[in-house]
């Protein structure tokens, strides 16, 4: 990598170029990592435990429901202002550079939002301020995700895949334990992962120069043509996102549902399932870690992806199987530990072989956000699909068996379609 300013702010004529990424250091790897964590805490946070939360004091006998409508809307403007972003990202040209703008005005957004989650009295107007936090969270993701392919060299993938997957968990283990202790100030259960992310992100950005944009411009038009590809013509890409696709949707059965499974099926209330919550994931970070940074260290040494994958899979059905017939807390926090590590493992080395297999490296924004795609599209129907399995049948509570048993399939149909990927061993 080209030596770095890092007193500057402008952009710099040295900013690595995505088409011959150099080895990145040691002040990258830690900062990328930070920001990753402030990323995900903004997502994590709310997904597992604040809007959970806030949704049940709103609608309280229709609490499973009213959250999977508001996930789902949530998730459909994702999908729509999420590869927008990474677009015209790709092709921003300004004095900050191309990325910049767009990873803090999206923070900024994304605060306004959760101000307005945190004080919406009715569900109507929740749903209005959380779709304020996805336009704002796709924003700050599109200037974020394209790292990976711009400025890591294929070498150190794996590890970088691994400091994501550390990070992403390590925020979802701080969301339940932030989350159980701020339940009496909903401003500040909304607001503070996101002044985390503000200050991670400014770091970052004041450290590390960021690139330019190509000279050529592109219309709205030209735009939504660029979201559109012709899988033949990338089968691997494809079959990877569709992976993607799939384990995300299992894992969002689990996270989505599982504040109020503790207390349907178990017995909790909201405050004493946070901080059950908080204890397991404490535990499981240990877990996450060790999956996450091994299985990163190995597939980058060994060259090797799929396999990763294959048993990332296998460890997720298995946790959501036991998960569907568990009847105490013991036999959760085991169903929990299969998925945390199958999750660390996944998260590792799935963000690798994308980057791997990205068509165009100059065009990043735009590839990494349709990869993208696949983590929100799950978001729209994870929850519709899983209010619909809990309502199968007269259980009282919801059918949760039905939800994880469905999951555990789809989760094993990830790795049947990595086997099918060509590209990467």
């Amino acid at each position: 990598m080209a030596p770095l300013d890092e007193t500057s702010i402008a952009v710099s004529p040295d900013a690595p170029s995505a088409e011959a990424p150099t080895r990145v250091g040691g002040l990258f790897l830690t900062l990328f990592g930070l920001m990753n964590f402030g990323l995900y805490l903004t997502v994590m946070m709310p997904a597992l435990f604040s809007l959970p939360f806030k949704v049940q004091q709103l609608a309280p006998d229709d609490k499973a429901v009213t959250l999977g409508l508001v996930s789902a809307i949530g998730a459909i403007v994702s999908i729509v202002s999420g590869p927008v972003a990474g677009v015209l990202s790709d092709h921003t040209r300004s004095r900050w550079g191309r990325r910049r703008p767009w990873l803090l005005g999206g923070i900024l957004v994304v605060l306004a939002g959760s101000v307005g989650v945190a004080l919406a009295p009715s569900v109507p107007l929740l749903i209005g301020a959380w779709c304020i936090v996805c336009i704002g969270g796709a924003g700050s993701a599109a200037a974020i995700v394209p790292v990976v392919a711009e400025r890591v060299p294929e070498a150190q993938r794996g590890t970088v895949g691994a400091i994501v997957g550390v990070a992403t968990q390590l925020a979802g283990v701080l969301g339940y334990t932030i989350g159980g202790m701020l339940t009496g100030n909903l401003v500040l259960l909304f607001a503070l992962p996101v002044l985390v992310l503000g200050v991670f992100a400014l770091i970052y950005s004041l450290v590390f120069p960021d690139s330019t944009a190509p000279l050529e411009h592109t219309t709205v038009r030209q735009t939504f043509r660029l979201l559109i590809f012709n899988p033949r013509r990338h089968p691997d890409f494809s079959l990877v996102w569709l992976g993607k696709f799939l384990m995300q949707t299992a894992l969002a059965f689990l996270t989505t549902y599982q504040l109020y499974f503790l207390a349907d099926r178990l017995g909790f209330t909201a405050e004493e399932a946070g901080q059950k919550l908080a204890l397991v994931g404490g535990i499981g970070i240990l877990v996450t870690m060790g999956f996450a940074v091994g299985s990163g260290l190995l597939s980058d040494k060994l060259r090797r992806r799929k396999v990763f994958i294959f048993t990332a899979s296998a460890l997720t059905a298995t946790g959501l199987a036991l998960m569907a017939f568990t009847d105490g807390f013991g036999l959760f926090f085991a169903a929990v530990m299969f998925v945390l590590g199958a999750a660390g493992m996944f998260g590792a080395t799935d963000v690798a072989m994308a980057s791997d297999l990205v068509p165009e490296k100059d065009q990043a924004g735009r590839w990494m956000s349709i990869y993208n795609l696949s983590a929100t599209l799950p978001g729209a129907i994870a929850p519709l699909i899983g209010s619909g399995l809990l309502l199968l049948g007269d259980v009282t509570g919801g059918n949760y068996t039905a939800l994880f048993l469905t999951g555990a399939v789809i989760a094993i149909g990830t790795g049947i379609v990595t086997s099918f990927v060509r590209g990467v061993r």
